[in-house]
């Protein structure tokens, strides 16, 4: 075996010094996309460095109010910027996932109900920003309520979520909620960023320093972005999902009753967990609030409620009427339930005339809601 002498190392410094500038160059695309991929996050996703913006509400930022303006849905430009991932292959993607869903879970193929769930969903799909077609199915996977937005336009509503919802309203903001998903290609965006970082890290293997920096970079700092896009992604999609209910005829609100529910669903989870030998002993840790919420793919429930609340009076102008309920989904909810077994009937009190009707009140002609707008409890077909 040769090995090099000092004769040699003159002609390899060259070698040595253009392998450097070639890890350096790739670095820098690198570092740039993983930036352009910033510029095309969420807005409330970006760091504002003017200090006279970042005490500016989101629901007040111009540039915001804009983007979002719902008079523009359909022409916003929502879901556009770098992807690394085409229409055609993450429609491919999206099948891909469909079929692994529809093998391990059970389709229901009642006619009522998916002739029913696919017209809403299209409904909301045409009054929104997707550019693509959607594929609806219904499922039974269990009963937790539930929608998927799979990438490329594929839409998954859990039985669950059908029975759990109050009114056609509640049922359509949270479709609403996971169509913005796909109209904003959420998945295939943190993808993309997920793969700019991996591929930042594996050039770590071929260079000293600037293989650290960009190990750090990749291992440290990769992860938290896309943690952090994944927030981001869900206020966004809380707010086209409202934007897209309510150009449906929806009234916007029900998204907030239908997160209140899931708010309350957590809290008894949480309840039970708390139960748990140790459970609390991260909640001791310095500054275990904000840790916590860094490393979660998720905002708080809390957070999301808040902020859809002001979003409402923000981005939505008023109006007299909206869509609560219709006696179409009552029907088709009453229809799933018939599927499901024997149909349970509320029994009448000892005190109650055992032949006497029992009645589901309406609500109040008018009732305040969380944003102070005026709800009109008029029932609206479609």
């Amino acid at each position: 075996m040769r090995f090099a002498s000092f004769v040699d190392l003159p002609r390899q410094v060259p070698r040595v010094i253009s392998l450097l500038q070639v890890v350096c160059i790739v670095g820098t695309l690198t570092i740039a996309a993983a930036a352009q991929a910033d510029s095309d996050a969420p807005d409330d996703a970006r760091v504002v460095k003017d200090p006279a913006k970042e005490t500016l509400p989101a629901e007040k930022d111009p540039k915001k109010l804009a983007k979002y303006d719902v008079e523009h849905i359909g022409r916003r430009g929502i879901g556009h910027g770098f992807n690394i991932y085409n229409r055609t292959r993450e429609r491919q993607l999206g099948a891909s996932l469909a079929a692994a869903f529809d093998h391990n879970t059970k389709v229901i193929t009642d006619p009522v109900i998916n002739e029913y769930i696919n017209q809403l969903a299209q409904r909301i799909v045409r009054n929104s920003d997707a550019e693509i077609p959607f594929i609806i199915k219904v499922i039974d996977a269990g009963d937790i309520p539930r929608a998927y937005g799979l990438p490329g336009g594929f839409l998954y509503v859990d039985s669950a979520l059908l029975l759990a919802a109050e009114s056609e309203a509640e049922l359509a903001s949270l479709m609403a909620h996971e169509i913005a998903h796909v109209a904003a290609r959420h998945a295939t965006r943190a993808l993309t960023r997920k793969n700019l970082y991996s591929f930042g890290g594996s050039l770590s293997l071929l260079a000293g320093p600037i293989g650290i920096v960009l190990q750090d970079a990749g291992g440290v700092a990769g992860p938290l972005t896309v943690k952090k896009f994944s927030r981001e992604s869900e206020y966004e999609a809380d707010l086209l999902g409202i934007e897209y209910a309510y150009a449906a005829g929806y009234d916007p609100e029900a998204l907030l009753s239908a997160l209140e529910k899931l708010h309350a669903m957590e809290a008894t989870r949480g309840n039970v967990f708390d139960k748990v030998p140790g459970a609390h002993f991260a909640s001791h840790v310095p500054f275990h609030d904000r840790i916590a919420r860094g490393f979660s793919n998720y905002p708080l429930m809390e957070e999301r409620i808040h902020r859809l609340q002001s979003e409402i009076t923000a981005f939505l102008p008023d109006r007299k009427d909206y869509i609560l309920d219709t006696n179409e989904f009552q029907d088709v909810k009453a229809h799933l339930i018939s599927l499901r077994g024997p149909l349970q009937i509320r029994q009448h009190s000892e005190n109650e005339n055992p032949k006497a009707p029992v009645l589901r009140r309406a609500p109040e002609e008018d009732t305040e809601t969380p944003s102070g707008r005026l709800r009109s409890s008029l029932t609206l077909l479609p």
